[in-house]
């Protein structure tokens, strides 16, 4: 004969056994790891900024930003000949740069410099001089920085938002207005050019 306790005990373990298996059954069909983001890592931008193809192909600038210099910088320029025609105007002239400098071309509302077919460099001289923070989110940049260095004719802004300098060009020594903003993706000739 059984004794009363020991088949209660294992009733009780039967009943644990069941429970722990219906728990599992019922679980999440795919393992979870934790750490490992949800969206899809190609949808994401990379070190460099660029989008895959099909992503890059909605892109649509934002209503307060002047020329989105943040987005051209580092992109292809025969891929983004439909974005620089919009934001840029016109081309009114070009001309190739000594040497390894590629070509710099002038358009109605700034300057680019390419180098194998990459657009490293652009310059826009502002519509009215504006404050830094102001002028920074109307070239499609956040309007907050850490630190400027602060020089008699230029703010300059080193290895911020993936480009290597930033030089805003004061409007006078007197006041902290910008006129005009160059943005360099990288420097061509320095040795740690690309990363």
């Amino acid at each position: 004969m059984v004794q009363p306790d020991y088949a209660a005990a294992m009733l009780r373990s039967s009943s644990f056994v069941g429970a722990m298996v219906l728990l599992v059954a019922c679980g999440t069909p795919e393992p979870v790891l934790s750490g490992v983001p949800e969206t899809n890592i190609l949808d994401e931008p990379d070190d460099e900024g660029t989008l895959p193809v099909e992503r890059a192909a909605v892109y649509s600038r934002p209503a307060d930003v002047y020329v989105d210099v943040r987005h051209l910088g580092g992109r292809s320029f025969p891929g983004s000949r439909d974005v620089v025609a919009d934001q840029l105007g016109a081309l009114l002239e070009s001309e190739e740069l000594g040497g390894d400098n590629g070509q710099e071309l002038r358009f109605e509302r700034a300057t680019l410099r390419v180098v194998d077919d990459l657009i490293y460099m652009v310059e826009v001289p502002l519509p009215e001089p504006l404050r830094r923070s102001d002028a920074l989110e109307y070239l499609g940049f956040p309007s907050q920085v850490g630190r400027y260095i602060v020089l008699h004719r230029e703010y300059r802004l080193n290895h911020e938002w993936s480009f290597r300098r930033i030089r805003m060009m004061r409007d006078s020594p007197d006041n902290e207005l910008v006129n005009s903003v160059e943005a360099w993706r990288w420097v061509p000739g320095e040795r740690s050019q690309r990363r």
